[in-house]
């Protein structure tokens, strides 16, 4: 498995790329409990995101770049109160993820690298040198 030295040594996160519109996006809802949810969103134009670490072998984590993004974090609060009731008491947080078919789909512009860097950080971590997922 990967370590977490030569995940860093990909530089994943120096790729920062923006919607150029409002997009609906899904998350991993966390609580503290043994259970992990999943919800959408409206995604406001603009937004800025940075992959951050591996999820799975065709998809990235991906984190807030500006995190001044309160409005957006509030809908997902009363969104999982609504979907997730029972558990709400127990929010953790929200993780935002992108996958490579999302990647060439998705309306996004970066700001730095580029979408051909992030196709071939998901290709590195798929292979033998970065066995990740074997």
């Amino acid at each position: 498995m990967a370590t977490q030295e030569q995940i860093k040594s990909l530089k994943i996160d120096e790729n920062v790329f923006e919607l150029l519109e409002d997009t609906t996006l899904e998350y991993l809802v966390h609580f503290a409990a043994p259970f992990t949810g999943c919800d959408k969103c409206l995604v406001p134009k603009g937004t800025a995101f940075a992959p951050h670490s591996p999820m799975r072998s065709d998809a990235l984590y991906i984190h807030l770049v500006d995190e001044e993004n309160k409005e957006l974090f509030e809908r997902m609060r009363a969104q999982v109160k609504v979907n997730y009731n029972n558990l709400f008491s127990r929010l953790q947080g929200f993780s935002f993820f992108i996958t490579e078919e999302q990647l060439k789909m998705l309306p996004l512009e970066f700001r730095s690298g580029s979408i051909e860097r992030v196709l071939e950080i998901i290709r590195q971590l798929r292979s033998p040198v970065y066995p990740i997922f074997q």
